[in-house]
């Protein structure tokens, strides 16, 4: 596949400078509304509820984030990443609770795998973020990432990054489209105030909550993501913040479920990364993962041809890329350990040839109809592009 030129890029991140603009976020949280109206560069509009904010305080946001060679995980890195609900049962097919032997066992394969650079905690154990931590740093001394929305946890995550480094805290605070998810604000605030790196992810679906086109798709998601640097620079200038946009994608023909095994959701994870480099933003998407219930053949087809595209064309990090399974539902560890031997087999020569449609000069004019409405899978933009983009 030939990547698109920088005008292609460049015309991304233009696109979410207006969204930003034109559009705005929707938001009712006071301290967000008041630190970006006390720039003088930002404004709230009472009849919509949505922040407007300007190009050059999203552009000095940008300088004043850290840099991506100032980031401690380096280029091409694969990880684990991601939170499933459930342990796929390799032995019964079951989906059954995780539990701290699960959390343990990711972890040690995490440590003595080269193909894995860095792990979040893979499964989700409820009420449990300290503990959670605490075993992920007992059995695994690479890059983490940790999910903390109660002080405890907070406070245990700078500890970690004081002491131990090598630590980012995950934060979801937009709900697409261009909605800020007012219970996140608060922990939000205090990890960026207490200091802690962080990263702001954003998961628009295209079809769904984010326009059927890849380059409509990716203008949406960076511009979520932009709002978040952008929030974390006003309340902590220069704490490092990652990129995390998650563009994918409604699949129409399986009753518009987000489908992580298509060809076309690792290409456009890979072009919203490679909107970052051209900023030289620490960036982290979604890549390699599947489609699939069950470790199965076709979901190694899948992972292969996701690893092929990162080792073509290069990346930062890429989540997700071994133990989930469908709609990350569920973690299974036999996948874990399976995919990573095929991450170390498979070689560039593995990507498969996509047919990349042109930038989509509706794109910016269907999420302005759209506003932080998720109308997307109603509008006729949807039902024009559909059979026609992410076509594989």
């Amino acid at each position: 596949m030939q990547l698109p030129m920088n005008g292609y890029i460049d015309r991304i991140h233009q696109d979410a400078l207006r969204v930003l603009e034109e559009v705005g976020v929707r938001c009712a949280n006071r301290q967000v509304k008041s630190l970006f109206e006390d720039t003088g560069l930002a404004a709230y509009d009472e009849t919509t509820g949505h922040i407007h904010v300007l190009a050059p305080l999203v552009e000095q946001a940008l300088q004043s984030a850290p840099k991506r060679d100032r980031y401690w995980i380096g280029q091409n890195a694969f990880g684990v990443g991601g939170t499933a609900p459930f342990v796929y049962d390799d032995d019964t097919g079951e989906l059954i609770p995780p539990t701290f032997d699960h959390l343990i066992r990711i972890a040690k394969t995490v440590q003595q795998a080269d193909e894995v650079a860095f792990m979040a905690r893979g499964v989700l154990i409820k009420n449990a973020e300290v503990p959670v931590m605490e075993t992920i740093i007992e059995h695994c001394s690479k890059p983490i990432y940790v999910a903390a929305l109660t002080p405890e946890g907070i406070e245990k995550a700078r500890e970690i990054h004081e002491t131990r480094g090598g630590l980012t805290l995950q934060f979801s605070i937009i709900n697409s489209p261009l909605n800020v998810i007012e219970s996140m604000i608060d922990p939000f605030l205090a990890s960026v105030r207490a200091g802690i790196p962080i990263y702001v992810s954003t998961m628009p679906m295209a079809g769904l909550s984010a326009p059927y086109s890849m380059s409509g798709l990716l203008t949406l998601t960076h511009a979520e993501a932009l709002f978040g640097i952008t929030l974390t620079q006003l309340v902590n200038p220069g704490i490092t913040v990652v990129h995390a946009g998650l563009p994918s994608i409604a699949n129409i023909q399986k009753n518009y479920a987000v489908d992580l095994g298509l060809v076309a959701h690792n290409v456009a994870n890979l072009l919203m990364e490679k909107v970052n480099e051209r900023l030289g933003l620490p960036s982290i998407q979604t890549a390699c993962t599947t489609s699939q219930d069950a470790p199965n053949g076709r979901a190694e087809e899948e992972a292969v041809k996701g690893f092929g595209l990162m080792k073509q064309h290069g990346f930062h990090q890429m989540r997700h890329a071994f133990g989930f399974l469908r709609e990350l539902i569920s973690f299974s560890i036999a996948k874990l350990e399976r995919h990573i031997a095929l991450c170390r087999e498979t070689g560039p020569e593995a990507a498969p040839d996509y047919p990349l449609e042109p930038y989509d000069e509706e794109g910016l004019e269907t999420i302005r109809r759209n506003g932080s409405q998720a109308n997307f899978m109603r509008d006729d933009h949807t039902l024009k592009n559909t059979g026609k983009a992410f076509v594989c």
